[in-house]
């Protein structure tokens, strides 16, 4: 007894190293990039005609339109309330209180091309970094990043392309990707760590894109075969960049199959079809939403209109992002991400510096358990938090 209880006290200041490691923090801040799937208002700042979302029935479920392409809360707004933030503003909101972060997406977002009353990423990015001092050094590096983009580049690229040869649907997707990898490492530049990424949704499930092909019964193959491709290569992407930059985490969401089986299964997910749109025109409500053909209960829908999600499947969507284990989002949710320590090796040299000590003070002990045993899964561990995006597949 007398030796177990020497060799919990030898223990206590390894135990008090791994409690407070000066690395690990909690973030406090959000930054979002992305398309309309992910816009807070920004498309009401910048564009010159009506934006829909800016009136009714966008937000019926809230009680007001607030510019978010859903009737109601959109994926950013569920993250930040489980992070304890307030939700984030969109950035063209000039009076908004930006203290925890910063909402840069907007709806008619590329990845590339220069589409109007919009921002490419790129653009968004250089709006960030125009507007970075507003955050400090250490904010920036604890925040997390959050991206969801590309929609609009394959989709427009189907219609123009109808029949690609597999060459170039891959030099395509080679393009969008090159450039993402360009953004990721501006942002990277400016002391961004921690990325989340939600992977593409199956576009050619979409209800404006089954609608327009006149086929609603199946998805449309070749939107959906693009977004496939685009995902396993951003998958690939990321993975690079955490071998490549220090420091570089980040989380990669499984969006595709969790679209797919709610459009497949829908009951299964609590609603009532994956098919139709709540709000729309047309076969499948696929197009035109406005307030003359809203459905009475936008909770039993997974889209609200042709191409959004309704609140109750960007509550789903948040869900899983934030808690889901490996099969669905990894190496690590954004919970995990959320508190991941900024740089790994300083924790694996504090470990070694502490079972170091506890060899010289400890002999005797050493004797009766395997020190090193143990200071190799400790590391192995940590290794592993960090390294297991390897391992990880769709």
């Amino acid at each position: 007894m007398a030796i177990l209880k020497s060799h919990f006290f030898s223990l206590f200041p390894l135990l008090l190293l791994l409690l407070h490691f000066p690395t690990v923090s909690f973030a406090q801040t959000l930054f979002v990039f992305g398309d309309g799937l992910y816009d807070a208002g920004n498309k009401q700042f910048l564009s010159q005609n009506r934006v829909d979302a800016s009136f009714s029935p966008y937000g019926v479920t809230v009680g007001q339109a607030t510019g978010r392409w859903s009737d109601g809360s959109i994926v950013p707004d569920y993250l930040a309330n489980f992070m304890g933030i307030p939700r984030i503003s969109p950035i063209l909101q000039t009076t908004a209180d930006f203290s925890h972060g910063a909402n840069f997406a907007i709806a008619d977002a590329s990845v590339l091309g220069s589409p109007p009353e919009t921002m490419t990423l790129s653009q968004q990015v250089r709006k960030f970094l125009e507007n970075k001092n507003k955050w400090t050094n250490q904010t920036r590096s604890e925040a997390i990043y959050l991206i969801y983009i590309g929609s609009d580049d394959y989709l427009n690229y189907a219609k123009n392309n109808p029949s690609p040869s597999d060459g170039q649907k891959q030099a395509f997707v080679d393009q969008v990707i090159t450039t993402l990898k360009a953004e990721i490492k501006v942002v990277y530049g400016s002391g961004g760590r921690k990325f989340a990424f939600q992977n593409l949704a199956p576009l050619g499930c979409l209800p404006a894109v089954k609608q327009a092909s006149g086929n609603v019964q199946e998805c449309v193959k070749l939107p959906s075969e693009m977004a496939a491709l685009h995902n396993k290569k951003l998958l690939q992407l990321l993975v690079e960049l955490s071998r490549e930059l220090s420091g570089f985490q980040y989380s990669f969401y499984d969006f595709f199959s969790s679209i797919q089986n709610r459009v497949i299964k829908s009951k299964t997910y609590t609603f009532e079809t994956g098919i139709a749109a709540c709000c729309g025109t047309g076969s499948i409500n696929g197009s035109d939403c406005s307030a003359k053909n809203v459905c009475a209960k936008p909770e039993e829908y997974i889209f609200f209109d042709g191409k959004h999600l309704t609140q109750e499947a960007n509550l789903q969507v948040g869900h899983l992002m934030w808690g889901a284990d490996p099969e669905v989002i990894g190496p690590n949710n954004i919970r995990e991400l959320m508190v991941l320590p900024l740089d790994i090796t300083v924790i694996l040299a504090d470990i070694h510096k502490a079972m170091a000590a506890m060899r010289r003070r400890q002999s005797k002990i050493e004797s009766l358990y395997d020190i090193k045993k143990m200071e190799s899964e400790m590391e192995n561990h940590w290794l592993y938090q960090v390294d297991k995006a390897s391992s990880f597949m769709i």
